[in-house]
């Protein structure tokens, strides 16, 4: 069926949806005809699908470039879909409860069931482990799940409005969708949202940061008095600066541009993860002080949260970060400790140089993963284990092929998929390497 309106602008088509795509989007198959008769097969993505779900779907003719307009800056941009109707839903899909979801750029999988979201994100590891890097049979963990997987951010960037309006931004655009909530933030960051949205704010941003376990709220640009009242009210500690945040009973002072995990609770799994990789699940079983005589290199170490939790377990850490605003986080976050070397530079300059005799290594990249001079380094100087931290499974996947298929210097021993971003197509894995 296909229905035509607006001068041929939309299009109308009932199809039946195929699988997900990394993204989150289900596949849609259209035949459409091209100025010469012959028919073609087109595939577009549907947000908020699910396979197997019988739909009509609506396809938005992408803009052309106005005449006049430089087309060097002009970028044709893929054409906006969007389902009209379910006719046929599927078995798991469940109702979001976000009026934005679907239109919001910020999530991807509210109208699938919890545990489902959790089973595709461990599909798309093991699908990655098997067509990038080049393992048969990845030794592939079971997700683990976020324990409350709503309000669980304590990190969000609101866009700001002509009005004044903080929001979130419709996918594929730069229009503001104006919010006073969101599903998935903490409620401290909610109620500052609620508050935010009663007066006009500075564009282009709103910084909202909280402290789940501290009541701190950071925000940024500084807001006007009344703001702070209204906030302070609630019982919130409203910060311009800095603001502390505890983490598996440490506490862990953090600035608006360093890197700290999103969400707290699954950052304690994490770090457990972390110290079971590297040190084993019996961690004090070594020496009467409960600590072992190694050095670990923890790269890309942010605020120090991974060099804090392993200097009470090993003789020496060294951590390497290149941001300046984290690096005078984790001097305070780390000042309680005197095993801790801090390295100021780029991974893939610092750790070719380390002359020391390092036993393990935990690396946790940008989405790019880790650049070759990195990998490179650890190939010509293999430490015992590898705690590797990924938020992207692909390029996870392949450096896991350089270090253990291409040139088999380490033994993959785990991938453990954790589920950090509930309610988004966002993979974070912890994988743990030992050397050949």
């Amino acid at each position: 069926m296909i229905q035509q309106e607006q001068e041929q602008l939309i299009a109308y088509h009932t199809v039946t949806l195929g699988g997900l795509t990394r993204s989150g989007d289900a596949i849609a198959e259209i035949s459409e005809q091209d100025e010469a008769g012959v028919t073609h097969i087109r595939s577009l993505f549907v947000p908020a699908g699910l396979p197997g779900e019988r739909v009509t779907i609506a396809i938005e003719a992408p803009a052309q470039r106005r005449p006049g307009k430089r087309s060097r800056r002009w970028k044709p941009r893929p054409p906006r879909v969007w389902i009209t109707e379910i006719h046929e839903p599927s078995p798991l899909r469940v109702q979001a409860p976000c009026p934005v979801f679907g239109t919001c750029g910020g999530c991807q999988l509210q109208h699938m069931q919890y545990a489902a979201q959790l089973e595709w994100k461990r599909s798309m590891v093991e699908q990655l482990l098997r067509e990038i890097g080049g393992f048969a049979s990845p030794p592939l963990l079971p997700t683990v799940p976020c324990d409350s997987p709503w309000h669980y951010r304590n990190h969000m960037r609101f866009s700001v409005n002509r009005s004044g309006q903080p929001g979130l931004t419709a996918r594929g655009s730069h229009r503001v969708l104006p919010l006073i909530s969101c599903p998935i933030a903490h409620e401290y960051i909610n109620t500052a949202l609620g508050v935010l949205s009663q007066q006009s704010n500075a564009r282009p941003q709103v910084l909202v940061r909280c402290g789940s376990a501290t009541r701190q709220l950071l925000l940024q640009p500084s807001q006007p008095p009344q703001v702070t009242e209204q906030l302070a009210a609630t019982g919130l500690d409203v910060r311009a600066d800095t603001m502390e945040e505890k983490l598996a009973g440490e506490t862990f002072r953090i600035r608006p541009s360093s890197f700290f995990q999103t969400n707290t609770a699954q950052a304690e799994k994490m770090v457990q993860m972390v110290l079971n990789g590297l040190l084993g699940s019996d961690r004090n079983s070594s020496g009467a002080s409960g600590t072992s005589p190694l050095t670990i290199v923890d790269a890309y170490c942010g605020v120090g949260t991974f060099a804090l939790m392993l200097a009470r377990h090993v003789e020496k850490v060294i951590a390497i970060e290149e941001s300046a605003s984290a690096i005078k986080d984790a001097q305070w976050n780390l000042r309680e400790v005197n095993n801790v070397e801090i390295l100021k530079g780029k991974v893939e300059e610092l750790l070719p140089t380390l002359a020391e005799q390092l036993d393990g290594l935990v690396i946790d990249p940008p989405r790019a993963g880790c650049q070759q001079v990195v990998l490179d380094a650890l190939l010509q100087h293999p430490v015992a284990r590898v705690v590797y931290v990924s938020c992207d499974p692909s390029t996870l996947a392949r450096d896991l092929h350089i270090l253990c298929q291409q040139h088999p210097t380490f033994h993959l021993q785990s991938v453990q998929p954790l589920d950090m971003f509930p309610q988004t197509a966002h993979i974070e894995c912890v994988a743990v390497l030992e050397r050949v």
